[in-house]
């Protein structure tokens, strides 16, 4: 008996078309295949199959979000999702990328996730619902490989890790991207990717992930939600999947040892920084980026100088060799709150070359008083600044006993220790964390910078003192750090006439009344308050002296 061509498979596959045989078309069939072209959600329920852990292979059942995010992504061209825990987001993208690849011709599928055996893991799902199609809706197989598959329409499906390279060179028509919130040096991966699919215009970018804290997953959310950067949105709580009731979440939670912070993360879909963050969760969930006002290099401008301002450059320094970061950020001190106007970043730069942007930059901000951090290699730059670029305006420090270190009046000075710049002791880092939290508690100093935001959600408690958790970075908070340190310095209150302990001390004053208010406040002659701030002198090092004197410098 001679065997149909279309039944023979590929390469010993009998559910995989072969390329170049021919379908025998009729009417109910190409009605059909028409039907399916035009609408993804009908082909979606009526041919593709899932593995089920409990059933095997059964047909796909669409819930009522996972229609939403298929329309949304045949309509729109970027769409971002924030899904609770096992909401079936896998299922949902191989019915996206199934549809894709069989309804157009000559397209390219980027499927990228964190990990590439992640990655592959959704190309198998993608491979067994392929091979389970009816043989007249398939396109017939090119390749067929454990990364990859192609087939005779032109079409491709790529899948790999998160990396620089991951899809360097090719030309991508949709790109998706899962667990997008867990992809590291975010950034410098995307910038790789992006210009595989920028130049079409018919592209599409499909990102999908629960929550991570507030990263770049969480700022491409807040601008899909505000529809400023053309991503669409769609959330998935746990309370949308069908058969998830309160009882399945107080099992759940009973699982998870009733961590109701992980919880809401994984399963609310809710934005939260980690756990014992120096600054308060709710807070940071309240802190909003903006959209610099230029951007270049590295170098990210929130606010032009103005000439009646006055601005501090707090720089920390790294060995450029693609490890910590290089990084300062120029502060507007003119009067309280605080405001954070431009900030740097690099991982790769040199001493010299760093010291050069420093130098531009704080020219360009009316000469900006400058305070290096100089622990390891730091002594570099001011020293650079001042002998090669005659820079003075260059804070010195000076050991203050029990009060640790205090802004120096100079080098002439004796039986002193005088640095050029700040050696960030323990006692500096436990000051300049205990006044940075009320400062932006208190909204005395405003960030506008998203990625100093992403990084106070995970600079955390660590011992006794706060830190980056494992895999994140904290160079920018460490320079708010050391410019909360000094913002409670005696030079400080002269120099910029705020006081800013003083500040402090009434908002939280205020913030305790308001507290107690409602509940009627008994005077019993002592301030409540009175212990919560040190003597300011004594506390933040020192003796009082003229900043107009340029031995400070």
């Amino acid at each position: 008996m001679k065997i149909d061509p279309i039944e023979k498979g590929y390469l010993g596959n009998v559910n995989l078309k072969r390329k170049n045989v021919s379908v025998n078309w009729d009417k109910k069939k190409l009605k059909e295949f028409v039907k399916c072209a035009e609408d993804p959600i009908y082909f979606s329920e009526q041919y593709i199959n899932i593995v089920h852990v409990d059933h095997g292979l059964i047909p796909i059942e669409l819930y009522e979000y996972q229609k939403e995010i298929i329309q949304k992504i045949t309509d729109n061209r970027r769409v971002t999702v924030v899904t609770s825990r096992q909401a079936g987001k896998t299922t949902t993208a191989v019915a996206v990328i199934l549809h894709y690849i069989l309804f157009n011709g000559h397209k390219t599928v980027g499927l990228l996730a964190n990990k590439g055996d992640a990655a592959r893991e959704i190309l198998d799902r993608i491979k067994i619902a392929y091979e389970a199609l009816p043989k007249w809706i398939q396109q017939g197989v090119i390749e067929w490989n454990k990364g990859s598959v192609e087939f005779e329409n032109g079409c491709k499906i790529i899948a790999a890790a998160t990396s620089s390279s991951a899809i360097r060179g090719k030309s991508v028509s949709f790109l998706y991207i899962d667990e997008a919130a867990f992809v590291e040096n975010w950034d410098e991966f995307f910038a790789s990717v992006f210009p595989t699919i920028s130049s079409g215009t018919t592209t599409k970018i499909l990102l999908t992930s629960t929550p991570n804290g507030l990263n770049h997953f969480y700022k491409t959310c807040e601008g899909a939600r505000d529809g400023s950067n053309g991503y669409k949105y769609v959330i998935v709580p746990w309370e949308q999947i069908p058969g998830r009731d309160e009882a399945w979440r107080q099992d759940t939670l009973a699982s998870m040892d009733f961590d109701t912070q992980k919880f809401a993360q994984e399963f609310q879909c809710e934005f939260l920084g980690s756990s014992g963050t120096l600054v308060d969760g709710s807070k940071l969930k309240s802190l909003v980026g903006r959209q610099p006002i230029t951007e270049t290099n590295g170098i990210k401008m929130y606010q032009e100088p103005s000439e009646e301002k006055s601005y501090i450059c707090i720089a920390d320094v790294s060995r450029g060799k693609g490890l910590d970061y290089s990084a300062f950020h120029i502060v507007d001190v003119s009067k309280m709150p605080y405001q954070q106007v431009c900030t740097f970043k690099d991982n790769m730069i040199t001493p010299v070359e760093y010291t050069e942007i420093i130098h531009r930059v704080c020219m360009m901000y009316n000469e900006a008083t400058v305070l290096v951090e100089i622990n390891d290699i730091g002594e570099q730059i001011p020293s650079l600044l001042l002998y090669d670029y005659d820079y003075e305006n260059i804070l010195y420090t000076e050991s203050a006993g029990r009060a640790g270190k205090r802004i120096s009046g100079g080098f002439g000075k004796k039986g002193s220790s005088i640095d050029k710049g700040i050696r960030t002791t323990k006692q500096v880092k436990s000051v300049g964390c205990s006044i940075l939290k009320l400062l932006i508690e208190q909204d005395q100093l405003i960030i506008n910078d998203f990625d100093t935001i992403s990084e106070l959600s995970t600079f955390s408690k660590k011992g006794v003192s706060y830190e980056a958790e494992s895999g994140k970075h904290d160079d920018l908070v460490m320079g708010l750090v050391l410019f909360a340190w000094l913002s409670g310095q005696d030079f400080f209150k002269l120099y910029t006439d705020n006081n800013t302990m003083a500040t402090l001390r009434d908002k939280t004053q205020e913030q305790l009344l308001d507290e107690l208010t409602p509940f009627g406040i008994i005077n019993d002659g002592i301030d409540e308050t009175e212990n919560l701030f040190a003597d300011d002198a004594e506390f933040m090092g020192g003796e009082v002296v003229n900043p107009s004197d340029k031995s400070w410098f």
